[in-house]
């Protein structure tokens, strides 16, 4: 059971009672019967009551909850535990607290029964256990030696030793593994130290084992697991420490079995939707790209071209309220990281049943715009479509016939012309630099930087167009949505046409955070009035939420959410971006890392991006990164001045990089 706003908890530090504000993260905020505010994770909370109290005015609730705390406590007084220990003892058998309190209570219990009923346990700490819970009761050899203070204390001495022993096999300072009985107790301690840190609850006992057996490197823990075989060296500890899942549950499987196996007669059989399988449909993207969700089109027609951006249907298939699209809300979007790729939506789904492949009919929801040879867009349409892919290109295959006559030439000129059109008329700010890309493929790494050809230019152009009618649609028809704004830049040092890097790079550092809101606000750096995102419905929860929405409205006039259940997908899409990204910039820096540390030694080109009092920022020419180093003594510099460097230490596991001065 999750914890809901409002609701009345206790944790233990003593035992307090709270109540829950809202959630950060992983973590809650909470309000104690103190008068103190506190964030908690949840394996922190001994109680989660089904009393809800107003957490406003504050000083009101901090009344309410103090006198729920005097009941408690009161309550408590009445309870003799080793009575019911009598009662209960041989009993092989566990009780959650509110059955706990009705053996005492009877039908009278409440949940300050059932708190209060664990107060008496935890407090008493001799005839009952309570774990993950539940209660049950101590088996009688235990309650003698727990009243023992003296063996209790031995029997802790007892486990640090046996600990200790293991963590020297594990080192190579003592017998092996094999001689030691019972490890999985410390082995499970050990890697939720290492996933929770402070937070895990034997983080206090996980400390004195290595204080004691003499490790004292911060990653100690972490190796540990990796000589006992436990987990790779390069373990994606990220990832386990947000709570992301690289599976799906049975039930969540069982959803997407059934679309696949539905999926062709519902998508097909819809006489309401557009047939456009004769239409001159391509994807173009990565050659080794599966989850292809947008094709194009092209065809002249008068007063102009027109070119179609099809998107494939997800909407139609995953419903709200289905586990599928919760789990889709609650991931945010897929995951690409160097060495795995962890999908909003399971594969035979994304790279399948919903895949744009060639030759394949798919359902679809289809993007038409009417362009004039200026770039302006004259008209625009969306429809419920089905598609047939003729052909999938690759980004290569692509850029070639750039320079030919043909379809992709016409659709590149296009988009620099709608680009054109935004600098000018939006101000926007394009900002190219190649990106910094990391692949590591049988524990090889490579990186490179990414220089985007013309045919993702011109991929990224129409994605930007159908984004931009989508939302304009949602606007004008007042249906509720969410948009992507983005406020001026702090300060505006080119303009969008620049294309010398660093001037990109300077001006990068100075554009101002993007906005998720209900209202829609201009975009700066695209220039755009509105803007929205529909056109990666696989991939991004926003996407597969806006799609609902207009599909809906297309299909009966009334959109599918509510503007305060879109706020509430808000919250969950905001909550799971930031977690991606926490994971995504930590796994890519990990290996980035592990990459730069075989370079130790060699001189590395950098250009100089800042000059501060006692450093200087730098960016290095390879990797488009930035690092500081100590100016040196007398030493004048001057903005873009070319300097090398060189790795002076570099630890990828703890996230250490520094430099010191190369060839001058």
């Amino acid at each position: 059971m999750d914890i809901q706003e409002s609701q009345v908890v206790e944790f233990l530090e003593g035992v307090v009672d709270a109540v829950c504000l809202g959630k950060k993260g992983t973590r809650f905020h909470l309000l104690t019967h103190l008068g103190r505010e506190t964030n908690l994770s949840k394996n922190r909370v001994i109680h989660i009551s089904s009393q809800r109290i107003k957490t406003s005015p504050r000083e009101e609730a901090i009344t309410i909850l103090k006198e729920i705390n005097e009941l408690r406590s009161f309550i408590q007084k009445d309870i003799d535990i080793a009575e019911i220990w009598e009662l209960l003892e041989g009993e092989d058998q566990v009780w959650n607290p509110r059955e706990f309190s009705e053996i005492i209570f009877g039908e009278k219990s409440t949940p300050d029964h059932e708190a209060a009923s664990i107060r008496a346990v935890i407090t008493e700490r001799t005839h009952f256990k309570f774990k993950d819970g539940f209660i049950r009761p101590q088996p009688k050899e235990a309650v003698e030696r727990l009243i023992e203070q003296r063996r209790r204390e031995e029997e802790k001495i007892k486990r640090l030793e046996q600990g200790t022993k293991l963590l020297n096999a594990i080192w190579g300072k003592d017998k092996s593994i094999s001689e030691i009985s019972d490890t999985s107790e410390w082995i499970e301690a050990i890697k939720d130290y290492c996933i929770q840190g402070e937070d895990s609850e034997r983080s206090g006992e996980v400390k004195d084992l290595f204080k004691r057996a003499g490790l004292s490197s911060p990653i100690a823990p972490f190796e540990t697991l990796v000589r006992a075989g436990i987990w790779s060296e390069d373990e994606n500890i990220e990832l386990l420490r947000a709570g992301i899942e690289r599976t799906f549950s049975e039930e969540v499987i069982g959803e997407a079995k059934k679309i696949s196996e539905d999926y062709q007669q519902k998508a097909l059989s819809d006489e309401t939707r557009e047939d456009l399988r004769d239409l001159d449909v391509f994807t173009i993207d990565a050659l080794q790209s599966k989850d292809l969700d947008d094709a194009l089109s092209f065809r002249e027609v008068d007063g102009g071209v027109e070119v179609g951006i099809h998107i494939t249907d997800v909407g139609t298939f995953i419903r709200p309220g289905s586990r599928l699209f919760e789990i889709a809300m609650e991931r945010a979007t897929s995951i690409y990281l160097p060495d795995e790729i962890v999908p909003m939506l399971p594969e035979s789904l994304s790279n399948e049943t919903f895949s744009l492949l060639p030759e394949k009919e798919r359902a679809a929801l289809s993007f038409f715009a009417l362009i004039d040879e200026e770039g302006g867009v004259r008209e625009t349409r969306i429809v419920r479509s089905v598609i047939k892919s003729k052909r999938k290109m690759s980004y290569e295959e692509a850029d070639e016939l750039v320079a030919k006559e043909g379809t992709i030439k016409r659709l590149y000129d296009l988009a620099l012309l709608l680009q054109k059109k935004r600098i000018k008329e939006g101000n926007a700010l394009p900002l190219p630099i190649p990106e910094l890309s990391i692949r590591v493929e049988d524990g090889q790494i490579r990186v490179w930087l990414d220089e985007p050809g013309p045919s993702r230019f011109l991929v990224s152009e129409l994605m930007i167009l159908a984004n931009s009618i989508a939302a304009k649609f949602l606007r004008d028809n007042s249906i509720p949505a969410l948009y992507r704004s983005q406020p001026e830049p702090r300060e505006r040092i080119i303009n969008g046409a620049e294309q010398d890097l660093r001037s990109n790079f300077r001006q990068r550092r100075l554009i101002s955070r993007g906005i998720l809101g209900p209202e829609p606000d201009f975009h700066s750096g695209l220039g755009l009035e509105c803007y929205t995102t529909i056109t990666s419905p696989i991939r991004r929860a926003l996407d597969l939420a806006m799609q609902i929405q207009i599909l809906e409205y297309l299909a009966s006039s009334g959109p599918r959410f509510s503007q305060k259940e879109l706020d509430g997908i808000s919250i969950n899409i905001q909550e799971g971006l930031i977690r991606a990204a926490s994971v995504r910039q930590a796994r890519f820096r990990y290996w980035l890392l592990k990459h730069l540390n075989e370079r130790k030694g060699e001189d590395l080109k950098a250009w100089v991006l800042d000059i501060l009092d006692n450093k200087l920022l730098l960016v290095l020419e390879d990797y488009l990164i930035t690092v500081d180093i100590p100016r040196q003594h007398k030493m004048d510099y001057y903005l873009d001045q070319e300097v090398y460097v060189r790795i002076k230490k570099v630890n990828p596991r703890e996230n250490q990089l520094k430099f010191e001065w190369g060839k001058m």
